[in-house]
């Protein structure tokens, strides 16, 4: 009884262990086989041992694994079909990082790990994949600046798509495109406003733009300040010009006051007209003859009126001169005269 109690148990811890073996997971080939990756020790393999499941046999006609883990064929793949398989995985797993990297234009080295095949292979897809993520993230960067730029002719404020919005590159080349559609816009409007600020200034009328942009209104300023600084130097040189034709300055007949004031600065602030005061002046004053000089001729009635007031101030020292010396020579005469009254006289006694 003790020798069939025993019998059975043996039996049972026989079976228990093969279906064990046979139960532990991995696909198979068409072999019925396949080679140990994972928790080899635990199903009694070694890490990379080739077995059969159930039985199965080599396409030679080799034996089967029939529950007993020592049982181990020779027909399973080579190191060198092994190393391959790891490499041609670890390029499937580099190209897919490689373009997650190139599209969302990430600059740092990937670090795999891994056997020395998986990491060649994972290296070389990751620069393949690197290269075509990042190519079309400047197709798509295009796209968005084109999109931006749509935008931005109609709008002025942004909203970023959504399909844009968790990429940092797609978002700026979305801000770029709006951005400069904008800039393109306001540049015109500030022409706009620019030549009717302008336009106002030369009409002396001054019309603020209302509800508007803060660099259109000073693009209406500066439009406007410009015509008026025109408009005041064209009066200035009204008046500077007055100020070669006239003896005293005479008020024009206009209308408007800032403009008669424009006229009135210009005609005092002409220095050159002083100048040719006193050239004439002086001129008179020597008693030479009048003689305009080429130079002043354009202040012709300026120039003859202080030349003889010149002259007539010499003429008049002239004759207290003639006067002067007439009047010393019948002194001397008087004086010869008596004294020979009184030598004649003398001479009688």
């Amino acid at each position: 009884m003790r020798r069939i109690a025993l019998f059975f148990i043996c039996s049972l811890t026989f079976f228990t262990m093969t279906d064990m073996v046979n139960a532990h997971p991995g696909r198979t080939d068409g072999n019925g086989g396949h080679t140990c990756r994972t928790n080899c020790e635990k199903w009694g393999l070694d890490y990379g041992e080739y077995h059969y499941h159930n039985g199965g046999s080599s396409g030679s006609g080799g034996g089967s694994f029939s529950g007993s883990t020592s049982t181990v064929q020779p027909s399973g793949p080579s190191p060198e079909e092994i190393a391959e398989r790891e490499k041609s995985q670890g390029e499937k797993d580099g190209y897919a990082a490689g373009l997650e990297a190139g599209y969302e234009g990430k600059t740092e080295s990937p670090s795999p790990t891994g056997s020395d095949a998986y990491i060649e292979g994972y290296n070389a897809g990751y620069k393949n994949g690197y290269t075509k993520g990042a190519k079309k993230l400047e197709t798509d960067k295009s796209k968005a600046q084109n999109e931006g730029y749509e935008f931005g002719k109609k709008n002025d404020s942004i909203t970023i798509p959504k399909a844009y919005q968790n990429n940092a590159y797609l978002k700026a080349a979305f801000e770029e495109g709006f951005n400069k559609a904008v800039s393109e816009r306001d540049e015109l409007k500030k022409k706009e406003y620019n030549k009717q600020g302008y336009n106002d200034g030369k009409k002396d009328i001054y019309n603020e733009p209302k509800d508007v942009k803060d660099i259109y209104i000073k693009a209406y300023k500066e439009g406007y300040e410009k015509a008026q600084a025109e408009l005041k130097e064209t009066y200035l040189q009204q008046g500077h010009e007055a100020a070669f034709k006239s003896l005293v300055y005479e008020e024009p007949k206009l209308d408007n006051a800032k403009f008669i004031d424009w006229y009135k600065e210009g005609f005092e602030s002409n220095k050159e007209v002083k100048k040719i005061k006193d050239a004439a002046y002086n001129l008179g004053l020597s008693g030479e003859q009048y003689k305009i000089p080429q130079e002043y001729v354009k202040a012709e009635k300026i120039y003859r009126h202080y030349y003889e007031k010149g002259f007539k101030e010499y003429e008049e020292e002239r004759k207290e001169d003639t006067a002067k010396t007439a009047g010393g020579t019948g002194i001397i005469t008087l004086a010869w005269l008596a004294r020979r009254f009184y030598v004649a006289k003398k001479m009688v006694s």
